[in-house]
């Protein structure tokens, strides 16, 4: 059987299960085989764990690129995730030349309303460029919301998040998933496919805030749909992803903020992917 292999390219963190610490495992534990180009590297994520470091390494990847494009690699998938100005520019070059059949793009920028702590006008004009070349965006709202040059405003209506959702799909000609919808004591994920059907999942929401939870939830989509999952399908094994993973970190004595803790979730969906 062919394994299917996916391009991870997020920051890395040393301490802090989010980002590349979270997809590379969840990616190889469940039978891909991931390549990996880190962005940037930081003592920690930047949740509540002090003034960490942070090592931009956009300059080298290039180089990186080149060799790949010398070794012949020829990705099934492509997931982007946390980048930063220089990095996103990066791949924004380099996407067209790797030709992979799925381009996942999260593009973290923003919540609640307001830009990341580092991020202007500037770094939403190159997204929106990005954007252009996913198959599949996963936003929240707010992101949502400045891909498409819009005041974000708070949405808790699933009919205009789905309105948002197919003006994204309209804008951008790609699969959309909104994700971290709001709705009553749920949370959701809505969105639309390639061919314009829409979708909305949902499951009860957890007190609390868990670092890295979206990042899971990418991984998993993109896990899922080269495993074969229709994007209903697989938005809904990132969902038990990141269910599953708030649950063990619940159940441990672990500060929440040093990211989820990932015990059984790679088995419980190896039990539900395919094969």
């Amino acid at each position: 059987m062919n394994t299917k292999s996916l391009i991870i390219s997020q920051d890395l963190c040393g301490v802090g299960q989010v980002s590349m610490s979270v997809a590379l495992p969840l990616a190889a534990g469940l039978g891909l085989t991931p390549y990996v180009l880190p962005t940037a590297l930081l003592s920690s994520h930047t949740g509540g764990l002090g003034a960490n470091t942070y090592l931009d390494l956009s300059a080298e990847m290039p180089g990186i690129l080149k060799h790949w494009q010398q070794l012949q690699l020829q990705p099934d998938g492509i997931y982007l995730g946390y980048l930063g100005q220089k990095a996103a520019g990066q791949w924004d070059r380099w996407l067209p030349k790797f030709h992979a059949p799925l381009v996942l793009i999260d593009p973290v920028m923003a919540d609640n309303g307001k830009l990341y702590k580092g991020f202007d006008a500037a770094y939403v004009a190159t997204m929106q460029q990005l954007a252009h070349r996913a198959t599949v965006l996963t936003p929240n709202i707010t992101e949502a919301q400045l891909l498409l040059d819009e005041k974000p405003t708070t949405l808790t209506d699933p009919s205009a998040v789905t309105a948002l959702a197919k003006r994204l799909h309209a804008q951008f000609d790609s699969a959309v998933l909104i994700t971290g919808v709001p709705f009553h004591k749920q949370i959701a994920v809505v969105g639309i496919d390639a061919s314009g059907t829409t979708l909305a999942l949902a499951q009860p929401k957890e007190t609390g805030h868990y670092f890295g939870t979206g990042d899971l939830f990418a991984a998993a989509l993109a896990t899922g749909l080269l495993k074969g999952q229709n994007l209903r399908q697989a938005a809904a094994t990132g969902m038990v992803a990141a269910r599953l993973a708030i649950k063990a970190t619940l159940a441990t004595d672990a500060d929440p903020k040093y990211g989820l803790n990932l015990a059984g979730v790679i088995p419980a969906l190896s039990k539900q992917l395919p094969s």
